[in-house]
């Protein structure tokens, strides 16, 4: 039989042996951790440096960076686990030691003094916890602020306010790899909504998302629709995998639906985005002509940076602080926008822009 001050000490030499392993493990994440983040980086500046080509068509490259970089970002679910599993039990043993140690060494009656000599082990026992959320996060980073701002998860290289705010890169070149197109599609009528309209649909080969943006399609005479609003993208992880999905391709986003009998055989589009990194808009111009029952650009779209707009956005409202441009809608519009993800829209805006005429698209974004 051991003598109980003798116990007490094995207990804790074995305690301190644990908590030496577990030192040695952390070592082992940070080794891993450090060499995750040199090659993220590379990754990183190789997709900076494709985002100041503007000529070439670089869609495919964009999309195998954004998805390399999600894989050296997320660790395989065995290893990961087996780590998180020796980290549990770990700290459990050292807990249960500490508890068994303490219980051999008081003798007599508990007093308040001896509640107070149990704060160290309250506070140890608070330290071990962070400490294995800490090993944990490193380990596996998605959705946690503290790793985000060292490594931004992958789903942030979508994300052109990130992008434009963060990071010195061309988000102009980047949305034109985009591939950003307008197309009107003759949507069949029904019995609640007899006239037949024209839906209105944001085509991109690349999913880029987190930006207010505004609309307008007229024609020589009116303006026919005025659609504002924040587009978020939201995609469910893979239902066989269960990965997550970083970045989709050929994605097709219903901004809205206008009166199809009240269109010419010629329109204009302007297609405005406002990341939240810059202070001018960039504008996309259309020129679309009608083919059987869709509208279709005519020729080469137009892309510059708007400099007679100037914006800021603050506590999640766009605010224009100088409009010199021919969108007589665009002050009005974000005024009326109430929650931050929502797509509206207005039909026959010259009837009258009022907030009772605003209409919201709830149409989930489709693969194409």
């Amino acid at each position: 039989m051991f003598e109980t001050n003798f116990y007490i000490l094995i207990l804790l030499s074995i305690s301190g042996t644990l908590l030496g392993l577990l030192g040695s493990t952390s070592i082992f994440v940070s080794l891993i951790v450090q060499r995750r983040v040199e090659r993220l980086q590379e990754i990183f500046e190789d997709l900076i440096n494709l985002s100041f080509n503007e000529e070439k068509n670089l869609t495919s490259e964009i999309f195998q960076l954004i998805n390399r970089y999600q894989m050296h970002y997320i660790l395989p679910h065995g290893p990961s686990n087996t780590i998180t599993w020796y980290i549990d039990f770990s700290i459990l043993i050292t807990i249960t030691m500490w508890i068994l140690s303490i219980i051999f060494a008081i003798s007599g009656s508990i007093t308040p003094s001896t509640l107070l000599l149990l704060l160290p082990l309250t506070l140890c026992f608070i330290i071990l916890l962070f400490f294995r959320k800490l090993l944990i996060n490193a380990i596996n980073p998605l959705d946690n602020q503290l790793f985000n701002s060292i490594l931004p998860s992958p789903v942030k290289l979508r994300s052109i306010s990130y992008l434009s705010n963060y990071v010195n890169i061309s988000v102009k070149a980047l949305l034109k790899q985009s591939r950003l197109n307008i197309s009107i599609e003759r949507k069949s009528s029904e019995r609640n909504r007899p006239s037949i309209k024209g839906r209105v649909v944001l085509k991109q080969e690349l999913s880029f998302d987190d930006f207010y943006y505004y609309i307008s399609i007229y024609d020589d005479k009116k303006a026919n629709f005025v659609g504002y609003g924040y587009l978020d993208l939201t995609f469910p992880p893979d239902s066989i995998t269960k990965k997550p999905i970083p970045i989709l391709r050929n994605i097709n986003i219903a901004l809205g639906y206008l009166l199809w009998g009240d269109l010419n055989h010629h329109l204009t589009v302007s297609f405005l985005i406002f990341p939240l990194g810059e202070k001018n808009p960039i504008q996309f111009n259309y020129d679309m002509v009608r083919d059987g029952s869709f509208f279709v650009p005519k020729k080469d779209t137009r892309c510059f940076i708007n400099q007679n707009i100037v914006y800021k956005i603050e506590k999640e409202q766009l605010k224009l602080l100088n409009h010199e441009s021919n969108l007589p809608y665009l002050a009005k519009s974000f005024a009326f926008l109430g929650k931050k993800n929502e797509r509206c829209f207005v039909q026959e805006p010259y009837k009258g822009f009022k907030r009772q005429m605003v209409q919201l698209c709830n149409e989930q974004a489709k693969v194409q």
